[in-house]
């Protein structure tokens, strides 16, 4: 599984204020939810959020952070935002030997105001919330006149795996 995400900034009209890319990593408890969907668990749902937050700090080889962080300087409003099932595209790639899950969610005007270096996806059932994956990136500058929308491209290889092992 691998995934990149592009950050796109926008201005009320619609113009391109900044732009950034980079590959995130899975968490663990992201990894333990993907699993969990084998056994059909209750408390397991769906990628149902986005979220950002103000770390840059590199992820630790045990890939263990629970949650965003929004520490000093703290961003104002909220932090997160639904990403409805219609967000998401999956598009079969044979050549390739890919499932392809697209995903594109969009932080209105009034939320996160600050500077962001953070973001992930989040999976929320009713008081659990299990953050799946983590990228930082180069901060962002987020007025309550922008935009800020995230792209995800998740693949999923398929076939003989034995030599990813």
């Amino acid at each position: 599984m691998r995934a990149r995400m592009r950050l796109e900034l926008t201005g009320r009209r619609g113009d391109l204020l900044a732009v950034r890319e980079a590959r995130n990593a899975v968490m663990r408890g992201g990894a333990l939810l993907v699993a969990a969907l084998f056994t059909g668990a209750e408390d397991t749902g769906p990628i149902s959020h986005l979220g950002v937050g103000t770390s840059d700090a590199a992820e630790s080889d045990a890939y263990d952070t629970a949650a965003l962080s929004n520490a000093d300087p703290a961003l104002e409003g909220e932090t997160e935002a639904p990403v409805p099932p219609s967000a998401f595209t999956v598009v079969p790639d044979p050549q390739r030997r890919l499932a392809l899950v697209r995903v594109r969610a969009t932080l209105p005007e009034t939320s996160a105001l600050g500077t962001i270096r953070e973001a992930g996806l989040l999976s929320r059932t009713g008081d659990t919330t299990v953050l799946y994956n983590r990228v930082t990136f180069a901060p962002v500058s987020k007025g309550d006149d922008h935009e800020l929308t995230l792209f995800w491209e998740i693949t999923f290889p398929y076939g003989d795996l034995h030599g990813l092992a």
